[in-house]
């Protein structure tokens, strides 16, 4: 690995994660998207169903 290569790393560790938030047209396709590189950790994701049927998810990146 080039000294580039670890700089960029190193660098990208460094970056703080802040919570974010999405809307999600069901229940699976939040699952899913929660599931998708980089996949979130246990606590890094938080569902609420809302009236329509989609599901907000907010997620920790």
């Amino acid at each position: 690995m080039s000294d580039a290569e670890i700089a960029s790393k190193e660098s990208l560790a460094a970056a703080p994660k802040i919570w974010r938030h999405t809307i999600q047209a069901n229940p699976a396709a939040a699952v899913a998207f929660v599931n998708r590189s980089p996949a979130q950790q246990a606590g890094e994701a938080v569902f609420s169903n809302r009236a329509d049927g989609r599901v907000d998810v907010y997620y920790f990146l």
